[in-house]
């Protein structure tokens, strides 16, 4: 009898108190057949299959360890295209356009735009929605996501900062009980708030001491902990709330590891510190999804791109990226003011999508620059990635000239420009001299590159962006040391090893397109994901 109790009392446990809330809320629930499909998309941002493996080898995530081990998920290497960024991955997923943008930041709608702010999310996924292809999320909800992917219910994203509908209109009576219902939910959030604080402290001091900038680490204290405990613990109980609601599809995005591999390293104990945390949370939402009985629910787990443990460009060269160029043109004879957006990276930055005006206050936005057509130059390199706008004051042959300056005066590692009109070629500088990709993809980027297939027609797909500079700048090739245009530690937008190899973990059921390939795309993702929901 005990036992019985025992087993009975998880389920009783959770969907009584879901019940309860979605009553008081009115939120529709799935009334169909308990055998249809449900799909729950976990992203782990930034972390690479080799860090993955590594993980796993440590034991710092046991559950998903148990769940290859049992053999009921395979472990996969996910390649996500170029740019190898968040927005540039969910565009692709969500909406089967690649590549959704030419990087984290650049220049769109008369402005210099960085896709952490609202509007330009908003802007961006308005016109992906515009592709004529089924939005992957519609119907369901999104967490922590640059793009709502047609989600009904967005909550802590850009374009839907803090909670969304329903649950921002809802009485406080209602989510104060909530938060008494969820009460030992809440008790582990404050607990491992408190932990995290602790750490983050630590952290502060020793960047104080080797010598980091004091304002910068002491706002990184509560940007840690907010988004690495704080983000992490809301997406999961929202999610199991619409797990017992019944949601088509879910997703949330786990940011933690992604923001301490910028700040520290993709590597360093703090940014895996991270991981033990996320995969207690990814066990909690395989036990909701086996435990409803709603639907018959699949938990994939993968991430959108890995990260290069890098050294910034002004600690390589003592000044930033956009002085280098400036002095270039200037000797060129290019004539006006350089605009840029460079030397800062992403941290703390998403602590925006919390919303809220002391979030405002405490972290407002960095003022935009105009950068309409026919202006001075821009530059926007907020990552190992950048666009150089020469805004047609540069011929084909001045172009060529800027292109070689870059390389062998500002020390950029490589930097690609359209060959011709079309874009069907594209002419690559390095240290070791002229290319052009796809075809000499090897000698770019080296023979071993496991993606070398993709990288190719990936760069040339980019750089044909309407919205790519002139010139792409790259921070790494072959045989070049890993560098990003931002004052970070780690980074990731390009076509290193690392940062282009993801992972997906799929359960054994999953509907994959095919059956043997090396490695899975971001595309085939997708096709697998419709197919289960019905939708192939």
């Amino acid at each position: 009898m005990r036992a019985g109790w025992i087993r009975f009392f998880p389920r009783w446990r959770l969907g009584t108190r879901s019940a309860w809330f979605i009553r008081w809320l009115g939120l529709p629930c799935f009334e169909g057949p308990p055998t249809a499909p449900g799909l729950i998309l976990i992203q782990i941002d930034g972390l690479s299959l080799p860090q993955l493996q590594r993980a796993l080898e440590q034991k710092r995530m046991p559950f998903l360890q148990r769940l290859i081990r049992r053999g009921r998920y395979c472990l996969h290497c996910h390649y996500p295209g170029l740019p190898a960024t968040t927005p540039a991955c969910q565009g692709a997923l969500f909406y089967g356009v690649h590549p959704a943008v030419p990087a984290f930041s650049f220049r769109a709608f008369g402005e210099l735009v960085r896709m952490y702010q609202p509007q330009a999310a908003s802007a961006v996924e308005k016109r992906l929605a515009e592709s004529g292809q089924r939005p992957l999320l519609l119907g369901g909800s999104a967490y922590a996501s640059n793009f709502t992917g047609g989600a009904g219910e967005a909550h802590f994203c850009p374009a839907a900062s803090g909670w969304g509908k329903p649950l921002r209109g809802a009485p406080s009576w209602v989510l104060a009980l909530f938060i008494l219902l969820h009460l030992p939910s809440f008790i582990r959030l404050t607990a491992l708030l408190l932990v995290e604080l602790g750490l983050a402290v630590t952290d502060f001091l020793r960047g104080i001491t080797e010598g980091q900038d004091f304002f910068k680490e002491l706002k990184f204290i509560p940007t840690r902990v907010g988004i690495t405990i704080l983000l992490r613990e809301l997406a999961v109980i929202g999610t199991q709330l619409d797990v017992a609601r019944g949601l088509p599809v879910i997703y949330l995005n786990f940011l933690g590891y992604d923001e301490q591999a910028h700040r520290r390293g993709p590597d360093s104990r703090f940014a895996h510190w991270t991981l033990k945390g996320i995969d207690a949370a990814i066990a909690r939402i395989w036990r909701a999804a086996r435990l409803v009985k709603r639907r018959r629910y699949q938990v994939w787990i993968y991430s959108d791109h890995g990260q290069e443990h890098v050294q910034s460009y002004f600690d390589r060269h003592g000044r930033h990226l956009d002085q280098a160029v400036a002095e270039l043109l200037a000797e060129l004879g290019i004539k006006g003011q350089l605009q840029a957006d460079v030397g800062r990276g992403i941290q703390t930055q998403r602590i925006l999508w919390f919303g809220g005006r002391l979030i405002r206050r405490l972290f407002p936005v960095w003022n935009d620059s105009t950068a309409e057509e026919g202006e001075p130059p821009v530059l926007a390199a907020l990552g190992p990635v950048g666009h150089l706008y020469l805004n047609g004051l540069a011929d084909v042959c001045l172009k060529t000239q800027v292109a070689r300056g870059l390389v062998e005066r500002a020390q950029v590692p490589l930097v690609l420009a359209r060959a011709d009109a079309a874009g069907d070629k594209v002419c690559a500088w390095t240290a070791a001299g002229k290319f052009q990709l796809p075809e000499q993809a090897a000698e770019v980027f080296g023979a071993d590159h496991p993606f070398l297939d993709r990288l190719g027609e990936d760069w040339v797909r980019l750089c044909r962006h309407p919205e790519a500079g002139d010139l792409v700048l790259v921070g790494w090739c072959k045989g070049a040391l890993p560098l990003s245009f931002a004052i970070e530690n780690g980074a990731h937008a390009g076509a290193g090893p690392n940062e282009t190899s993801a992972f997906a973990l799929l359960p054994d059921q999953a509907p994959l397109p095919f059956a043997h390939r090396r490695y899975l795309t971001t595309f085939d993702l997708r096709a697998a994901a419709l197919d289960l929901l019905g939708h192939g």
